[in-house]
């Protein structure tokens, strides 16, 4: 079963910036079905969330290797760029 991608309802992102990071993110999400069951990298990203830093914003998204899926929980502009 491959991973899935979602997204926290209460994200508050551009919707261009939002289907990006839904492309950027389901590369990821293929890139881990090639990962070992046993590999130390499921460890570490269950010990915190990651980031994705994408066009002056940063989403931030957990993965849950058991029910095979990246979650995006967070998106917030970074200081001092500029969109549009």
């Amino acid at each position: 079963m491959a991973f899935s991608v979602r997204f926290a309802e209460s994200l508050r992102a551009p919707p261009e910036l939002l289907a990006r990071a839904h492309e950027v993110l389901l590369d990821v999400a293929e890139s881990l079905e090639n990962i070992p069951s046993t590999s130390g990298l499921w460890s570490a990203m269950q010990a915190g969330n990651a980031e994705l830093n994408l066009g002056g914003w940063q989403f931030e998204y957990r993965v849950d290797p058991v029910l095979r899926r990246i979650v995006v929980v967070g998106a917030r502009k970074l200081a001092g760029t500029r969109t549009g």
